[in-house]
């Protein structure tokens, strides 16, 4: 089930709601109970386990080339 984020158009409360795809959900504002929301284009985040990308100039600290085996 994806998570939406709302936005109440009667009291302008931001707010997220787990939405099940196989069943019409009413989506109903937490904070003042109305029914008047409306959907926002979010981003949204890649999780992963670390950047593989080497940031500088390209070289190491131990020596001028980048293709030395301590610079990968």
């Amino acid at each position: 089930m994806p998570i939406y984020e709302y936005i109440c158009l009667k009291c302008q409360h931001k707010f997220e709601c787990l939405v099940n795809l196989n069943k019409e959900t009413k989506v109903i504002c937490p904070k003042c109970q109305s029914d008047q929301v409306k959907r926002l284009i979010s981003s949204f985040g890649i999780g992963g386990g670390g950047s593989r990308i080497k940031s500088g100039s390209g070289g190491c600290s131990s020596c001028s080339s980048s293709t030395c085996s301590t610079c990968r």
